[in-house]
């Protein structure tokens, strides 16, 4: 079971949404805390899952990849063990930046990125038709990134 958040806990996960790469005293300062809890709490969400981890915000533009794209998949039942060998093949595909299973009409929302149309083409007709226990595929392409991913909110209490 976890334990509650305190305030200061609160405060630490609202800035490093913000701010990942703070240091340490700056945390500390902003959460007004002294150096030394500040850094125990940080460990202290870290080690109860609460902070899974630390990463870069990266342009996939300036990467080479001008298409992105959320692709639809719809599953048909096939032979034990397909789903699992389906979802570790869309986990190796570099092309998938992000990946969810859905309740509803359709069973998968895959986030994928590309180097142009032909490149996200081939992606789809080579991989993702060819997966074992694929239906249907749909795609629709980002025309613009209206609001980014945003930080989760964290409530003033749990």
């Amino acid at each position: 079971m976890q334990r509650p958040l305190s305030p200061s806990d609160r405060r630490i996960l609202r800035i490093l949404q913000s701010d990942g790469r703070i240091t340490n005293s700056a945390l500390a300062e902003k959460v007004g805390l002294a150096a030394s809890p500040c850094l125990r709490r940080l460990k202290a969400l870290e080690e109860d899952g609460v902070i899974e981890g630390y990463r870069a915000m990266v342009n996939r533009k300036v990467l080479g990849f001008g298409v992105e794209a959320f692709v639809f998949i719809k599953l048909e039942q096939s032979e034990p063990g397909w789903r699992t060998r389906l979802v570790e093949r869309l986990k190796g595909y570099e092309e998938v930046i992000a990946c969810h299973a859905l309740a509803g009409e359709i069973d998968l929302l895959v986030h994928a990125v590309a180097r142009d149309i032909e490149s996200f083409g081939e992606f789809t007709m080579n991989r993702l038709l060819t997966l074992p226990g694929v239906a249907d595929v749909r795609s629709s392409f980002v025309l613009s990134n209206i609001k980014p991913m945003a930080p989760i909110p964290v409530p003033d209490h749990s």
